[in-house]
Order: structure tokens, then sequence, then C-alpha cells
């Protein structure tokens, strides 16, 4: 009751995207509409326990019943050669991980000898760097992906194992341990379905509801980050918030534009939309449904999101507005050097601080967003599955041409 009160007296200023919440005008949930339902202003992500579907299925694939048995046979997931500098990010490392794992459960399109449990190498993870809270890989900040360990798999130096120079290398389905290539690209699989004893082939399920429960499987945060988002969700959102009525707005710049100069970062993928145009499709959204009153608004790029936060003040000052409040704002996208570009943070506040934009955007059920930012698609997908609002609509003002982009704007 405290939290709600507080947050019902707490005003929203324009000068950046980190300001606490406001009150929200009109088409707001009663509190009485919010018993039974999930928290709309504190944490929540599906498990494998609650959720079932194919995030069970996944887990399932991930706990064989003996982790030492010859009869478990395993993928290894490799750090690149030199992966102090891998700079890619939280959603492309999720990404990475889904194909690695649809891999090993098909065995390479090949179910002869049974599915793999991947498990991954224990070399450095670039955004682990410096990590406090357990080993500098990614089990820093998320659950291990099975309660299988790397010393369950035979050593790479077995005479026995098969160690992949490239991602689609064919090999011995019969070994019982398979190392992945060091290539940042992986080997794309057909059967994607098999695996999971659900009957049917590919075409005939959500490719959307695949891809959101492996985001979920690989995003599940150590008990530490589950408390620190829940802590700054908190103070983010307005408890009577209305997913229904809401616009995500999640900007991703900086690094993300071609012809950007920020060391250490990977280069440029995007013609970065003027804010203009993001102003437009938010305008759009509001002609499409008048009883929209929120938007939340964030990015990594601290002078985009002020710019516009002043366009929105300017041109539809009746919209609430919901910011990250305490947001890093590193000013970059990129894994391999967080750390580097505000000393005031380390890469556990930025991992924390991002997480939680990404957590926000799943109260929205409108997105403006750029497909080919894998970060941005991730949210949307995510939230068709996951997400608070009772559907999801999307204006993609940054297209990108692959599936990814495609179920990122219209599901399937």
């Amino acid at each position: 009751i405290l939290v709600v009160m507080i947050q019902l007296f707490l005003m929203i200023s324009y000068n950046n995207c980190t300001e606490p919440p406001r009150e929200n005008r009109g088409h707001q949930l009663k509190q009485s509409d919010l018993s039974g339902v999930r928290p709309v202003s504190s944490f929540w992500w599906p498990t494998p326990e609650t959720s079932g579907g194919f995030l069970s299925a996944i887990h399932n694939a991930q706990h064989p019943k003996d982790c030492s048995a010859k009869s478990t046979k395993y993928f290894v997931m490799r750090s690149l050669q030199k992966n102090d500098g891998d700079n890619r990010g939280l959603s492309a490392w999720a990404s990475v991980t889904m194909m690695l794992m649809l891999q090993g459960f098909s065995d390479s399109d090949n179910l002869e000898h049974g599915g793999r449990v991947l498990i991954n190498d224990e070399e450095l993870w670039p955004m682990a760097k410096g990590c406090k809270r357990g080993p500098e890989t990614r089990e820093c900040y998320f659950l291990p992906l099975s309660k299988c360990k790397l010393s369950d798999a035979d050593p790479i130096d077995d005479p026995s194992v098969v160690v992949l120079a490239a991602a689609k290398d064919e090999y011995d389905r019969s070994a019982r341990t398979v190392y992945s290539s060091q290539q940042k690209y992986t080997r794309l699989t057909n059967d994607k379905i098999s695996w999971s004893n659900l009957t049917g082939s590919s075409n005939d399920h959500s490719y959307t509801t695949l891809v959101a429960a492996f985001l979920a499987y690989n995003l599940q945060p150590q008990p530490w980050l589950k408390k620190e988002i829940d802590t700054r969700l908190r103070r983010s959102l307005p408890a009577n918030l209305n997913p229904d009525r809401t616009i995500g707005v999640p900007i991703r710049r900086s690094d993300k534009c071609f012809g950007h100069t920020i060391p250490g970062s990977a280069g440029g993928e995007l013609d970065c939309p003027p804010l203009e145009e993001y102003l437009d499709a938010v305008k759009s959204f509001l002609r499409f449904d008048p009883l929209i009153s929120n938007v939340i608004v964030t990015s990594e790029d601290s002078s985009a999101c002020s710019e516009f936060l002043a366009l929105l003040k300017k041109e539809l000052p009746n919209l609430s507005v919901i910011m990250n409040v305490g947001d890093v704002q590193q000013g970059t996208g990129s894994a391999s050097k967080l750390e580097a570009y505000k000393d005031v943070v380390n890469n556990a506040d930025v991992v924390a601080s991002a997480l939680t934009s990404f957590h926000m955007h799943l109260r929205a059920r409108y997105f403006v967003l750029t497909t080919k930012s894998s970060w941005t698609s991730s949210i949307a997908i995510f939230a068709r599955i996951y997400g608070f609002a009772s559907d999801v609509y999307v204006i993609d003002i940054g297209r990108n041409r692959n599936m990814y982009a495609d179920i990122a704007r219209r599901g399937g």
C-alpha cells in the first residue's frame, strides 16, 4: 500500500529517461482488477514449472536423469578464440544459445543416436568481467543451462570426442561429446520440433512460441539478479498500469547506427531512423486506439532518450511517460567493454539495467521498434507469448528481412 501511495504522488520530469513514475491518467486498471494476475509493477518471469509447453520441454531436455551415464550425450558450446573481445549483446547471445540448443537437441538433424544436452565452457564471458557473485561466465547472471557440468562431458583432448572446426561440419553422431566450432555463427537446424516429443513438423507449430520459450529459458536470472530487477521495476512502474493501453518504445541507437565512432563496439547495422519517425509511429497507434494513455521509453543512448522525451512533451503532452528509473544508459549494446563507457558503473549494473528495460516493455501492447536490432525484436517476440497485454501490435521503422524480424512484426 505504501509503495502504491508513493507512486501516485511522484511526478515525472522530462529532463531524462530515469525519473520516477507519476500517476497515470485514465484507462488504468483498478486495484481490484489486479488480484489473482501477474504483478504488473514487480518481477515476473515464466518458469518451466509454471508455464509448461516448450519451456518445460527445453528444461526436460537439458536435465537428463544421469549426467554421468554413457548414454547421456553432450554438445559443448565453446567461446570464440578471442572471446575477451566478443561484442555480442544479451539478445545475440540468447539467440546463438538457442541455435546451438536446437542443433544439439536434433543432433544436427539426425536423431539416430538421440539428442544432446547443451553445456557451455568455462571461459570468460565478456559481460561477466569482474563478477562478484559467481564465475566470470554466463552463470554470473543466469541459471545454469543444465544440472550437468562440463566435467560430465568427455574432455576435449579425449580421442573419442568430436571437435568441430566449422559450424556446418559433419561428424560421427555416435560420439558421446561434440564440441562446437569457435565461429560466431551457427548451423541452421531444420527439425526444430522432434526433440520435444510433440507430434508434427516445424511448420505445424508456432515458431514465435518456440523462440520465446528459448529466450525465457536462457535468460532465467540468478536470485540476486531477480531481486535487483524487482527493485528497479517497483520504482519505475505504476502499480495501476494497464498494459492494453500502453506503447513500448525501446530506442536502440548508439553503436547500432552506421558511422558511429564508439571504440570497442560492434560495427553499425542500421541507418538509424530520425526520432521524428518514432513519434510518427506513436501518433499512428494513437489514431488506431485513442484509449492509449501510456508510453514506456527506454534506450541505452541517453541523448536520444532525452530528445525523444522532449518531442513527446511538445507533441503529445497528455501521454503518461514511464521510464526505467536509474537506467545506466551505458551508450552501447556491445558486450565486450560495457564497463569502459561509464566509470561509475560495472557490468552487473549494466546487465541489470538493460534487463529491467526488457521486463518493462513486457507491460506494453503496442511497439515501435527497429527489427535490425535483435534486442528490440526479442522484446516484441517475447511479449507476444509472455507479455502482459491481451495481444501485440508492431510498427517497424527499421526493417530487417529474416525470420526473426518477421515473427517480431507479426508473430507466427
